[in-house]
Order: structure tokens, then C-alpha cells, then sequence
């Protein structure tokens, strides 16, 4: 009897604790060479967290030089959050991966304990953990704010702002109203990346790329790498990548959904 108190009280502490998936901190260690950050906010119950990657490092500087984390910030942040700072890794030796996987392992663990002064306690979930989750992975933009989101059926697709829905991807891509804005890429898995759309109604419609593009090797993942040019970090830039990776042939369809969206008159100016 006592074992089983003992058990259901570990599951209960277990529950409580905000569990954090090493993959969203993977994401948000960004190349020194970038110039970017990537930062972590939590909410201030502990309940929930959010990543918001790339954040340009000199407007971080001046931002937290003038507010406090909790106060929230301009590069996606929330009023009342916690902002954790994730340090970029050393590009500059040979071994590249292995310093940046370094960087991981300290971020991990100077957040969890940077958490706990706050009276939030943090767990790390890894690789294995999240891929057994029963639950349907995230997409990697992290939290989805008011006014964008996907409502992706079997048969229609839906605006998560208006009553409007197409039946089917040939309808939604011919409707004159919407043109692509962007692409979410998700470096660690390409195939759980977004193509962003706008809808006259101002709108945001999220659509998984793997509705248009069916999954195939096309080069190992340079994400990260001396090679990768950084274009995925920009979720507006919808230029073509030249680097041998397996994410540059979502580049080369959202040019191609993009000069469709033109060709059909699409320029974006809401209807009469």
C-alpha cells in the first residue's frame, strides 16, 4: 500500500513539471556566425513554453537592457513570461557538431536550474521520449498566436479567422484571395515544416508541406552547418536554396506556389 502511495505521488510530481523537449532547444542553439539567438519562454505558471528563434542579437541586447524578462519583449514574447536566453555555439573549431551538442547539454541544464529559482520545476525530455509520444508532434514554429493557425481536415481546408474553407488542395490554391507569405521550415525534420498563406481576410492558414511534396532523400541535412546559408531561419524569405540539403526541395515549391498565387492575379489587396 505504501509503495503504490509512493508510486502515485512521483506520477503526480511528474505531471506537475514543465517537461521540455531537448529538440526545442536543439532548435533554438543557433551558429555564433549567425548573428542570431534563439530564446525560450515560459509561462508564468510553469505550465507551458513556447521557442522563439532567430532573434537578431544586437535588438536583444537592447531590448533586455531596458526591460526585465517578465515584462515580456518585441521579438514574439509574452507579457508576464520568462525569457530564457539560449547561447549560441562556437562555429570556429573542426568539430562542429560535437560543440554545438556541448552547448545543448549546458543550456539544458542552466535553464532547468535557472527555472527553479523562479519555483518552476523543469524536466528535459530527449529524443526518445518525444518520438514515443502518443500525442502528434508540434509543428516547430512553437506556440500559434491569435489570428494564425492550421484547421486542415481530410477533405477542406479552413481560415482560422473567417468562415472560409476549400474543399480540397486544388481549391484552396486556386482561390484568387490567397497568396503564400512564407515558410516555416522545421530544420530538425523537414517534412513537419509549414507553408504560410493569407487569406483577404487577413488570415494566416498553415499548411503542412507534406500535402505538396512527398517525402524523399535529396542530400543530407546541412541545417546548422558551414554550408547551410541561413535561409530557413527567415520564415518571409522564399528564395531558392543551392545547398545539397534535404530541405531545399520545400524551398524550390514554395518559389513555385509562389509564381502560381502570381500568375492568377493574386497581389494580396483584399476584395470589394
Amino acid at each position: 500500500m505504501l509503495r503504490s502511495k509512493v508510486r502515485e505521488t512521483k506520477a503526480h510530481l511528474a505531471e506537475q513539471m514543465l517537461r521540455i523537449k531537448i529538440r526545442d532547444i536543439r532548435r533554438a542553439t543557433l551558429p555564433l556566425r549567425s548573428g542570431n539567438e534563439g530564446w525560450i519562454g515560459v509561462s508564468p505558471r510553469g505550465d507551458e513554453y513556447h521557442v522563439v528563434v532567430p532573434v537578431d542579437v544586437q535588438i536583444a541586447r537592447g531590448v533586455m537592457a531596458c526591460n526585465r524578462p517578465t515584462d515580456g519583449t518585441p521579438f514574439g514574447g509574452y507579457s508576464r513570461h520568462l525569457y530564457f536566453r539560449c547561447p549560441p555555439f562556437s562555429d570556429e573549431g573542426e568539430d562542429e557538431e560535437r560543440s554545438r551538442e556541448l552547448q545543448i547539454a549546458k543550456t539544458a541544464g542552466d535553464l532547468v536550474h535557472w527555472l527553479t529559482s523562479y519555483g518552476i520545476e523543469a524536466t528535459i525530455a530527449d529524443e526518445t521520449e518525444t518520438e514515443n509520444e502518443a500525442e502528434a508532434p508540434a509543428p516547430c514554429a512553437g506556440e500559434t498566436v491569435p489570428g494564425r493557425g492550421v484547421s486542415i481536415g481530410k477533405e477542406s481546408i479552413a481560415c482560422p479567422r473567417c468562415t472560409g474553407r476549400w474543399k480540397g488542395l486544388s481549391n484552396f490554391l486556386g482561390n484568387p484571395h490567397i497568396r503564400l507569405a512564407g515558410y516555416r521550415a522545421c530544420p530538425e525534420d523537414f517534412r513537419r515544416g509549414r507553408y504560410l498563406f493569407v487569406h483577404n481576410c487577413g488570415g494566416t492558414i498553415e499548411v503542412s508541406v507534406s500535402l505538396f511534396i512527398r517525402p524523399r532523400h535529396a542530400g543530407r541535412n546541412l541545417a546548422g552547418s558551414h554550408a547551410c546559408p541561413g535561409m530557413c531561419l527567415y520564415e518571409m524569405n522564399l528564395s531558392p536554396c543551392t545547398a545539397v540539403c534535404e530541405g531545399s526541395c520545400y524551398r524550390r515549391v514554395a518559389g513555385r506556389l509562389k509564381s502560381r498565387g502570381s500568375r492568377t492575379g493574386n497581389n494580396g489587396r483584399r476584395s470589394s
